[in-house]
C-alpha cells in the first residue's frame, strides 16, 4: 500500500532554561497518508521511542535526576492549500507518551502559514508551543514562540 510508510528518528536537544544539558532520542514509527488530495494532506504516524535525559547540575537543592524512558510517538501533519492559490497552511504535532509517567510526556505543536515570494523563495510565519513535561523541577515546562522565516525551495 503506497500510503503506508515505516520511519525512524534520531534526535539531540539541549535546554539550558528547563535545565537539560542533554536530551537524545530515538524511536521507529508506522504512518499513514490519511488524505492525499493537491490541496489537502493528513499523516499519522505511531511508534515506540526511548528517550534519555541528563539534566545540568546546579547548586540549588531541587537538582533533578538523569531519566531515561520508553514512549509512545503519536505525530500528525497537515498541509492545505488556501484560495486556489499556493499560500499553504500547516500544522505539525509531535508527541513522546511518557509510559511509565504520562506526566513527563514531550508535546510540541507548530502552525504555520507558508506562501512564496520570487525565484523559489518562500516566506513563513508560524507558531510554536513546546511542552515539556520532564523539565527540570521547579522550571518552565511551556515555550511558546512566534517565528517569521524565509527560505527556498525547490
Amino acid at each position: 500500500e503506497p500510503r503506508n510508510y515505516l520511519g525512524s528518528t534520531l534526535g539531540f536537544r539541549s535546554n539550558e532554561f528547563a535545565d537539560i544539558d542533554w536530551r537524545s532520542y530515538i524511536s521507529a514509527y508506522f504512518g499513514r497518508k490519511i488524505l492525499t488530495r493537491e490541496t489537502l494532506t493528513f499523516d499519522d504516524e505511531v511508534g515506540l521511542s526511548y528517550v534519555d535525559t541528563d539534566f545540568t547540575e546546579s547548586e540549588s537543592d531541587t537538582e533533578s535526576e538523569d531519566d531515561s524512558y520508553t514512549g509512545l510517538n503519536v505525530n500528525f501533519s497537515a498541509e492545505a492549500l488556501l484560495f486556489d492559490s499556493n499560500v499553504t497552511v500547516y500544522f505539525r504535532q509531535a508527541n513522546i507518551i511518557n509510559l511509565s509517567s504520562a506526566q513527563k510526556s514531550i508535546y510540541r505543536t507548530k502552525v504555520g502559514l507558508r506562501f512564496p515570494l520570487l525565484l523559489g523563495l518562500e516566506a513563513a510565519a508560524e507558531a510554536t508551543a513546546d511542552y515539556d513535561g520532564g523539565a527540570a523541577e521547579g522550571k518552565e515546562k511551556l515555550d511558546q514562540t512566534l517565528k517569521f522565516r524565509i527560505g527556498y525551495t525547490w
